[in-house]
């Protein structure tokens, strides 16, 4: 376990958006270190959308604040950043200003020849400036595939950023194969999930959403709801296929891609859409669920992400069916733990199949195990331990 160290985290998410490995990581690992938390740069130039205008504000709001204190030894800072990567005079104005700020919050906490640990490429420029002991850069998706993403800038900030980090942490098999042609140390941690946070699903699901549910099986999804990741016909016919059944899905429409239309699932009578839910609530409404799915598009993004969900899913006890992507091959042949599909039609029959077979006692325990293995405190530890090697 990584124990001692002072750490500065340029993050994927603010600290708090929906979690994902940032949060869940730098949260456990503030146990025995200290964290400067830096809210999410910014990747893509802000569109006109309702959400961006929003986030916009939200990070004008975030620049003027103090820093935040979450816990001893966590605290949380929002840097002046223009997320218009393209172009280099920006990014040498984004590096004064972030590097004013971070510093600054750095001192105030005492910190000496910190960690550098980046979950975004746009970070590479403050390589070298923080007197870190060591660079990790922790890559959880292909960000040049991002909608609206300045692909070309982030590609080269990427190659660099992995040329210089002492450690490059990845979470789905893509990931690694494209980053081993150029980190100098790759270590792959797939993500995971925190198992007894889903397993034991302490406190209830609102009474407004088993209202709604009316004693319906339940199809169901939760994460982000985003166009270019979320197969968004897919889930049309979903809900058209099983129209005596609930089709929920928890999660924010857009998150990363403002031109996310889901006016027609809104307008389908099964389909429940609760936006976010807090995760502490989350494993309730999970266990609602008789089928639990991931409708993934196949394209250049999906095939280098591994979703937190598959695991979180599967912590729960609960039948799982997914698209047939690369991070998931080990499961072809595992369909008690998994059902694979390549298309619309074989996704929908995996989900009949999944309705009318939930699993005996043997096969949930099987999931719960499954789960147990891709526990969170167990990667930690073995983060911490590739980690240490290279300080």
């Amino acid at each position: 376990m990584l124990k001692g160290k002072d750490i500065i985290c340029v993050a994927s998410a603010d600290w708090d958006a929906m979690w994902v490995n940032a949060q869940h990581l730098m949260h456990r690992l503030s146990v025995d270190n200290r964290i400067c938390y830096i809210n999410n740069p910014g990747l893509r130039p802000p569109g006109n959308s309702g959400a961006d205008l929003s986030k916009i504000f939200r990070r004008l709001r975030g620049w003027f604040q103090k820093p935040r204190r979450i816990n001893g030894n966590l605290t949380v800072i929002s840097p002046i950043s223009i997320p218009l990567h393209g172009f280099a005079v920006i990014r040498r104005l984004n590096r004064f200003l972030m590097l004013r700020r971070i510093r600054s919050a750095a001192r105030a906490m005492g910190m000496e020849k910190p960690i550098l640990w980046v979950f975004l490429p746009t970070a590479v420029d403050l390589i070298g400036a923080l007197e870190e002991s060591a660079v990790i850069y922790q890559c959880v998706d292909d960000y040049s595939a991002n909608p609206m993403a300045p692909a070309a800038a982030i590609r080269e900030m990427e190659q660099k950023i992995e040329a210089r980090a002492d450690l490059v942490i990845v979470t789905s098999p893509a990931l690694r194969d494209a980053k081993s042609k150029t980190a100098k140390r790759l270590y792959y941690s797939p993500n995971t999930a925190d198992a007894a946070h889903f397993r034991d699903a302490a406190g209830s699901p609102p009474k407004e959403l088993t209202d709604k549910i009316a004693g319906r099986k339940v199809i169901g999804y939760a994460g982000n709801i985003s166009a270019y990741k979320t197969d968004m016909g897919l889930l049309e016919k979903i809900a058209d296929a099983f129209s005596d059944c609930a089709l929920v899905l928890v999660g924010p429409v857009g998150w990363g891609d403002p031109g996310t239309q889901a006016e027609i699932l809104k307008r389908k009578a099964n389909v429940i859409m609760t936006g976010r839910v807090d995760y502490a609530k989350l494993p309730p409404v999970m266990k609602l669920f008789d089928a639990c799915i991931l409708p993934m598009n196949d394209n250049e993004s999906t095939r280098s992400s591994f979703p937190m969900k598959f695991y979180e899913y599967m912590a729960c006890g609960k039948p799982v069916v997914a698209r047939d992507l690369p991070s998931f091959s080990e499961y072809r042949d595992r369909p008690r733990l998994c059902r694979l599909a390549k298309t619309h039609e074989s996704f929908i029959k995996c989900i009949e199949d999944a309705l009318n077979d939930p699993g005996s006692e043997d096969v949930i325990a099987e999931r719960l195990a499954e789960a147990a293995g891709h526990d969170w405190q167990k990667r930690v530890e073995d983060i911490g331990k590739e980690v240490s090697a290279v300080i």
